[in-house]
Parts: structure tokens; sequence; C-alpha cells
């Protein structure tokens, strides 16, 4: 996988080439859509091999990559997810991008090791920074959900410490849609991103030359979302149910949570929160997104169909899966779980798994 400069500079090698194999195009009958469950690992933090977390793509991408140790003292040190998973034909992609540090000042020293120099106060801030390295890149949307905002608005998301020095921390999410083009050809990607924030100003009391400002932070669980704008409407689902099955593995959670022990207190406990809130985070954005992708394409007939007919919402239902549920697109009348951990969802009423898929399976109930 290549790692986060390699990947912003060379978008269009890593839909094409670095994601995934060639592979054929699946043929799935109309009205039906098969997904398989994805599980993104952590082959080397511990002891074994560990699902660090899990979610749903469609049966015919392929996924590789997962949880990377960085080792040193420089920035972006201890763990990471670097995971992606892309269509058969590379155009369409949804990759997590691995942790990005900054540091600034005001007296011109260097950024540390493997930091950024940059002075991002907000998520979108880092975000028009990331898609600089795209061409005739530019924002189109901004888009926060309310009640994570409100969770980062309390301690200890945010603080504030007047005086001498003058010290202020605090975390932002965002969802930031954008657009570019690669050879001639528009895409529209969303990123996803929570980011931390820490600025401090000192010594402008004391009348010896200007005052010392210096700041750092990070873009943390990024989750990318890329299509060409014209076929936008045929991957929207993918990303919809991707967003809205991902949960992190609570075993990896608490192996995590044991690891991270030499912490203080308050910081296990905010890494604890923020890894509650992520999935949650990512499914009510989701939401978000569909208005904003269904405006990047609304002259699209099929765009039109999808979202406001097949792919309006999810449904949950009753799987073999960790938490004993999976959620699957509503517009279809019938959903079943096949025995190699894919799912299908089909209005065709003489639907059999084996006669039509080739592997045995059970039909799914709805949650009650």
């Amino acid at each position: 996988m290549p790692d986060f400069l390699t990947f912003a500079s060379r978008m269009a090698a890593a839909l094409s080439a670095a994601l995934l194999a060639s592979a054929p195009v699946s043929a799935e009958a109309p009205g039906e859509m098969r997904l398989k469950l994805t599980a993104i690992m952590d082959p080397t933090g511990f002891e074994k091999p560990l699902t660090a977390a899990r979610s749903v793509i469609p049966a015919d991408w392929n996924a590789q990559g997962g949880v990377v140790w960085r080792l040193g003292a420089g920035c972006n040190s201890g763990q990471s997810v670097d995971w992606g998973a892309a269509s058969p034909d590379g155009k369409a992609m949804i990759r997590l991008l691995p942790a990005v540090s900054w540091t600034f000042n005001s007296q011109g020293m260097p950024a540390g090791q493997g930091c950024l120099s940059a002075a991002y106060n907000s998520a979108d801030e880092y975000v028009q920074g990331y898609i600089g390295q795209f061409h005739n890149a530019k924002i189109v949307k901004v888009e926060r959900d309310p009640q994570t905002m409100q969770f980062l608005s309390q301690y200890p998301f945010y603080s504030e410490m007047p005086g001498d020095p003058y010290m202020k921390g605090w975390w932002d999410a965002a969802s930031v849609t954008f657009t570019f083009d690669i050879e001639g050809t528009a895409f529209t990607g969303t990123l996803i991103v929570y980011s931390t924030h820490n600025y401090t100003v000192s010594g402008h009391s004391y009348g010896f030359g200007p005052p010392l400002e210096m700041g750092y932070g990070a873009a943390t669980s990024q989750v990318l979302l890329v299509a060409p704008t014209a076929r936008l409407g045929e991957f929207v689902p993918a990303f919809l149910l991707f967003l809205k099955n991902y949960q992190v593995d609570p075993d990896w959670q608490a192996r995590m949570n044991k690891h991270n022990a030499t912490m203080s207190a308050e910081a296990i406990k905010t890494s604890g929160e923020i890894s509650k809130i992520i999935s949650r985070t990512y499914s009510d954005i989701s939401d978000m997104n569909m208005e904003t992708w269904r405006s990047q394409n609304e002259t699209s007939d099929r765009m039109q169909r999808e979202t406001s007919e097949w792919i309006r919402d999810v449904e949950t239902y009753d799987a073999d899966t960790p938490t004993g549920q999976v959620e699957l697109p509503t517009g279809y009348d019938r959903a079943f779980q096949l025995n190699d951990d894919t799912f299908v969802v089909t209005n065709d009423t003489s639907y059999e798994p084996y006669r039509d898929s080739g592997v045995d399976g059970r039909e799914l109930t709805v949650t009650r």
C-alpha cells in the first residue's frame, strides 16, 4: 500500500493498480446485490493476528492492508490503519488512511521527523491541504454531525487555559466532499476525518520580542471514498453500506486499552470514548453525504433512481456476524446470508442460494 503522500500524489495509479489486481466484472442479475464481510486485520501488533474492525463491501471488490505499527519517537508513531478496497475496474475505492501529524511554530524551527509543517485549525482546513495535491481539486461541501460536535465541545476534547502561556486544545470531525480530475476524467471524493488541534502562545507579557507561538495536531480515523463523478450513483450503495456496518472489534479494542495502560487514566478514557463514537459518526455522516452525492449527480437518472428507491435507507437483519446483525439496503424483497460470508439481497421471489449462487445459505429476518 502506498503511504499517505504517495497515495495523494499518485491517485490514478492507486485507483488502478496499488489496491487490487485485475479482476473480471461480476455478472449479477438485475435486481440483486451481493456483499461480503471484510476484516481490517492487525497482523503484528500482538502475539497473534487480530481483527481490528469489520464492515461489508461488494462481493467482487478486492481489499488489502490493515493496521500498521510505526516504531520510533517521530510523528505518527504507534498504530494506524492503512487499508483499502476497490471495484474490479479500479475506478472506485474506499480507503482508510493512516494518521497524519503536523506542527508549526513562530520561530522557524523545523517540523519533527514525519510531521507536516502546517497550522491546520479544523478538519476541513486539513482536507484543503490534502486535496491540493490533486489536479483541479476544490471542496464543494463540508458537513458535520451535530451530535458528534456537541460531544467534542466538552472536556477533555475541548480545553482552554487563559494566561501566559495561553493554551487551547480541541477536536474536530467533518465529512468533506471535493472534486478533482485525472487525465480529463472528473472524480468526486469524500474524506471523513477526525482531527486534533493544540495551540500555545507564551512570552507576550514580558516585552522581550514577539511572543512564541507553537502548535501541533493530527488527522485520524480517515475514511476516503472516491468514484468517477459520472458513475457516482453506481458506487454510492457500497460507500453507504461500508459506513453503516463499520464496527471496531471489541477484543482488539480491549487489547489496545491494555497496551495503552501506561497512559494516564484520562487519556485512556478519552481514547475509549472516541472509539465508541467513530462508528456511529460514520453512520450518521453517511446519511448527510447521501444528499451531497445526489446533488453532485442530480442529472443522472441512475443516481436518482438508486438514491431515492434502491438505497434510500438500510434495514437491520439478524445474521451470523460478530454483532449478530448486519445492515443491508432496503428496496429488496429478500435477504440471504451465504455460507461463504457473503450476503445477497434480491427481488427474485424464486431465488435459491445454492441453485442461483452456487453456495448454500439461509434467508435472513428483519431484526425486531
